[in-house]
């Protein structure tokens, strides 16, 4: 994937829900699986969350 494919996204951390903008894309670096890792922005913070656990939101 890419980050071309994302724009505002949501996932869970703790037992919240948070939108955020991705703003990077950090492809996987093994042979885990083809998850790499969003950056998102969520009002000024950044989280890193597996492509997996994030779900594209349509605007």
């Amino acid at each position: 994937m890419s980050l071309s494919q994302y724009d505002r996204v949501q996932f869970a951390f703790g037992d919240q829900h948070l939108v955020g903008d991705a703003v990077d894309f950090v492809p996987a670096g093994d042979v885990s699986g083809p998850d790499g890792l969003l950056i998102v922005d969520v009002n000024g913070l950044e989280y890193r969350v597996a492509e997996s656990d994030a779900e594209r939101l349509d605007q």
